[in-house]
């Protein structure tokens, strides 16, 4: 080899061995983690379908509470029915009608005025589980409550416990209030509820809207009671009328309002003389209303404990929309009866061809 091709080499075999050097030294660029995106959970609050992402409503781990409202006139506008997820309106002595109201995804300081308890709230409320509050009644029928599977709070056994106190502006027996939020964390060992009624995803996609018909009032008779109903302006919700009056929460200052009004016929019992049952374990006609339109269909209740099933004429799910549900109990003709005021039906759109 020449001495040019010697120094030649020498010459790229160092500038080889130096980028070597200067590679193996240099500092590696560290990699940025991914970042980890913890998707959100969601759960659904058994009585009224509402979404919640999990952890933000803890009364949903907790039971419901049930509460016998008086419904006449002196006992209104009553306190925090607006907060309800489910009342069932039940006639009771003299053809006058009385609330089962159930508390659950909100449980308010105040409810009230509460009162007595009656035969046929055993069936009603036993499907719920959780806690029962009312204030007395006859022997047989609180002992009928007591042998269910909910706690009975009681008034008289809930003295001193700051549960039921008595407002001063409200004449007696009508000035019963109850702190169902204190009655719940009292008692968080009671499971909640189980699901009463099946919802649909959106209101569009409920049983009502897509088989039903446009609805403009709704009028439900017991013998000496009226209920009525009338869908808002945008056709989402359904405002309260009681004995030709709107009616209101006294909390709030509005009209009570349901996203879904179902009423169901129902038999009576008149076994304890003056005092009616209804009858819940049994099936019969049911009216569902939902998004300003209403179908017809079945109800049917299998034992004391059961949910109430509500099915169309063919036997498929009715389903509701997610929100809260007023349920009136209409008995059989004569004493009860419904009459549907139809709205108009929308034109059907021209095929495009």
């Amino acid at each position: 080899m020449n001495r040019r091709h010697l120094y030649r080499s020498l010459a790229i075999t160092s500038v080889a061995f130096v980028s070597l050097i200067i590679s193996g030294c240099a500092p590696t660029p560290e990699a940025k983690p991914t970042p980890t995106v913890t998707p959100k959970v969601y759960v659904y609050a058994p009585l009224t379908g509402a979404k919640y992402e999990a952890g933000t409503n803890p009364a949903l781990d907790g039971p419901s509470v049930a509460c016998k409202i008086d419904n006449l006139g002196v006992a209104r506008p009553q306190i925090n029915l607006n907060q309800t997820d489910i009342v069932f309106d039940e006639m009771v002595e003299g053809g006058l009608t009385r609330l089962v109201a159930v508390w659950h995804s909100r449980l308010p300081e105040q409810v009230g005025p509460v009162r007595s308890i009656r035969p046929m709230d055993p069936d009603i409320v036993s499907p719920f589980g959780g806690i029962v509050c009312y204030s007395g009644g006859q022997l047989k029928f609180v002992k009928m409550m007591q042998a269910t599977n909910v706690f009975n709070a009681n008034e008289t056994e809930e003295q001193g416990k700051g549960t039921f106190t008595r407002a001063s502006d409200r004449e007696a027996p009508h000035n019963v209030i109850v702190n169902v939020n204190k009655l719940a964390q009292a008692h968080l060992e009671l499971a909640p509820p189980q699901q009463m009624f099946t919802f649909a995803k959106t209101v569009e996609q409920t049983t009502a809207v897509l088989e039903g018909t446009p609805v403009e009032h709704l009028r439900v008779d017991f013998p000496d009671a009226r209920a009525e109903w009338e869908p808002t302006a945008d056709g989402t919700r359904w405002q309260r009328i009681q004995d030709g009056k709107p009616h209101t929460d006294i909390v709030d200052g509005q009209q009570i309002t349901a996203k879904n009004v179902v009423v169901l016929q129902v038999k009576i019992d008149r076994k304890y003389g003056y005092v009616p049952k209804t009858v819940m374990v049994d099936s019969g006609k049911a009216w569902v209303f939902t998004g300003g339109n209403y179908v017809e269909g079945i109800w049917s209740k299998a034992s004391q404990t059961a949910p109430i099933v509500l099915n169309t004429a063919n036997g498929d799910t009715i389903e509701l929309a997610r929100g809260n549900t007023w349920v009136e109990l209409m008995p059989v003709a004569p004493e009860g009866a419904i009459k549907v005021t139809e709205g108009v039906k929308p034109s059907p759109k021209p095929t495009q061809k």
